[in-house]
């Protein structure tokens, strides 16, 4: 069956496509440290109140990631928002095709964002309400959070595929499509969520900070913990990681393994970061702070050349007409930098929260 693609839209593209594909990347990037939080974390988070019904250390950290969670789901939320929307501007012709495909499962991300959302704050508002549905709430909180990224793995893979598409609609026009078939989906999908747990890993670390002077035992402890889930989550996603290599078109895992030498210098030196961010971890945790989100943003380049190579026969984007707004382009970079400024201080606020709490709970 003929590839069939999508035509462009009419209006063209708002800014040059080099200039939509940087900032795609760098809002990806920040969105992506987000969702790890939030992925990892809700997981820990579930653990914890399991594991906190025998084990005190367990229970508090149940009780201080539940405080934290809704926080960085509303985070992880509002950060996807801008590379969502310069991946529809770009590859539209994809995504949109894409969605249709598996529309039923994809509408059903609403829902289950929503559902995650509300266990969260009955966690962390309504534990005496909840009893001992509080652990149940909290693991399903989590699925639903696990499930969703599974969902957005088909949706990034059938982006990738337009030779699949036009078979696809031929077989149901439902909407219930799913790329199961794609032999990548599974390794790129646990490629994104043992990451998670490396970065929840280095959240918890982060958090011990706050507790250090009020709760010093604790704080040791979440350390300890923080940097072992660190130090195994990043062993795991080193082999995951070679798994989704292997698993790409040979013309593609070619590219990274010295075929192209940029694309190989940046793939294996975000790797590199990982192993030295494994290394610093019990001396610095700021330390490895910085290395593993250097190493985030080269694997989120990475990730943009590859969906490169997947589409390049079929659409380029630097052939879409730019039809310039840039009055609309420069509100949208103010409102941006303010965006990130609201959220830098949202942040801080919380942290001086946690804080002053630490401190009268001591």
């Amino acid at each position: 069956m003929p590839v069939v693609i999508p035509p462009a839209d009419p209006a063209g593209l708002p800014a040059p496509a080099w200039l939509l594909q940087i900032l795609l990347v760098f809002t990806f990037i920040l969105h992506i440290v987000a969702m790890n939080l939030l992925a990892g974390g809700t997981t820990i988070m579930a653990i914890a109140h399991w594991k906190g019904k025998s084990n005190p250390f367990f229970a508090a950290l149940g009780a201080r990631l539940c405080k934290a969670l809704p926080v960085t789901m509303s985070l992880t939320i509002t950060l996807g928002i801008a590379p969502l929307l310069f991946v529809q501007v770009l590859y539209g012709q994809a995504f949109y095709t894409a969605s249709i495909l598996m529309a039923w499962p994809w509408l059903l991300v609403v829902a289950l964002v929503l559902l995650a959302y509300y266990g969260l704050y009955l966690v962390q508002f309504r534990p005496d309400w909840l009893g001992r549905w509080v652990t149940p709430i909290a693991w399903v909180s989590a699925i639903f959070i696990l499930v969703v990224g599974l969902l957005y793995t088909h949706n990034a893979t059938l982006n990738l595929a337009p030779e699949k598409w036009a078979q696809m609609y031929a077989q149901s026009a439902a909407g219930l499509h799913l790329n199961w078939s794609e032999p990548t989906l599974i390794p790129r999908y646990l490629h994104f969520m043992v990451a998670a747990f490396a970065v929840t890993g280095l959240g918890i670390m982060l958090l011990s900070l706050l507790y250090r002077s009020s709760d010093s035992s604790w704080a040791d402890e979440a350390k300890r913990f923080g940097a072992r889930l660190f130090i195994g989550a990043t062993i795991v996603q080193l082999a995951v990681g070679l798994w989704f290599l292997f698993s790409l078109p040979n013309s593609f895992m070619q590219s990274f393994i010295g075929g192209n030498t940029v694309h190989t210098i940046i793939l294996w030196a975000g790797v590199l970061l990982a192993v030295l961010a494994m290394l610093v971890v019990n001396r610095s945790a700021l330390g490895a702070v910085a290395l593993t989100i250097l190493a985030i943003a080269l694997m989120s380049v990475t990730r943009h050349s590859l969906r490169g190579m997947y589409l390049s026969p079929h659409l380029d984007v630097n052939a879409i007409p730019v039809n310039p707004q840039w009055v609309v382009f420069v509100i949208f970079v103010v409102l941006l930098v303010a965006g990130l400024g609201v959220v830098g201080w949202m942040v801080w606020q919380f942290v001086r929260g946690g804080q002053a709490e630490a401190q009268s709970t001591s």
